[in-house]
């Protein structure tokens, strides 16, 4: 038996990853497509994601949905409601994406600083040219933590500020702004 997060199916991305259903995804989705119709502000995006959600919790019979079904899922009911304009300026980019610092940490071993910033930079390459509009970086702490024992530091603001200021230079002077048409929304805790 598979259970399922809070009864939510898993989502199958175009390339085959499986990804977490995520509200403000399909909110910010709703909200970009109401934008795009000329609607500035769109007060009804909450509740449509509410009844997606409550949907794909109560209703839905599978335990995995691609993205491109919940895409005309969401297409039909915006078309129901009679918001035509909408429905056809709706569509889902690729579901966000959390980057585990601590992963990378323990990833680059015993190439400590140098191979995290390695591996650091090529994850948000990749994060750059998928479709996804929106990263999670987390584990920031648990990461400034390990790098401190491995590295014998004494603060460990000073490597804070190293990472934050990497992934900010990184994603607006290399390559965000050259790769990417729609900006990429990052999320670091």
């Amino acid at each position: 038996m598979i259970a399922l997060r809070q009864g939510i199916p898993l989502l199958m991305t175009p390339n085959g990853d499986a990804a977490h259903f995520n509200q403000e995804w399909i909110k910010d989705a709703l909200d970009y497509a109401a934008k795009v119709a000329g609607h500035e502000y769109w007060s009804i995006g909450r509740a449509l994601t509410d009844t997606i959600t409550m949907y794909l919790q109560q209703e839905f019979a599978g335990s995995i949905i691609k993205v491109s079904e919940l895409e005309h899922l969401v297409q039909k009911l915006l078309s129901s409601l009679k918001h035509d304009q909408i429905a056809a300026s709706f569509f889902l980019p690729d579901p966000p994406v959390y980057l585990s610092l601590l992963d990378l940490v323990l990833e680059a071993g015993s190439g400590y600083e140098l191979a995290f910033f390695q591996l650091l930079g090529k994850r948000l390459q990749e994060i750059a040219e998928s479709k996804s509009l929106r990263v999670e970086i987390g584990d920031l702490n648990p990461c400034l933590r390990l790098l401190k024992q491995r590295l014998r530091l004494r603060c460990q603001d000073r490597l804070r500020d190293e990472i934050v200021n990497y992934i900010r230079n990184y994603s607006s002077f290399h390559f965000f702004q050259k790769i990417r048409q729609t900006p990429l929304e990052i999320e670091l805790s």
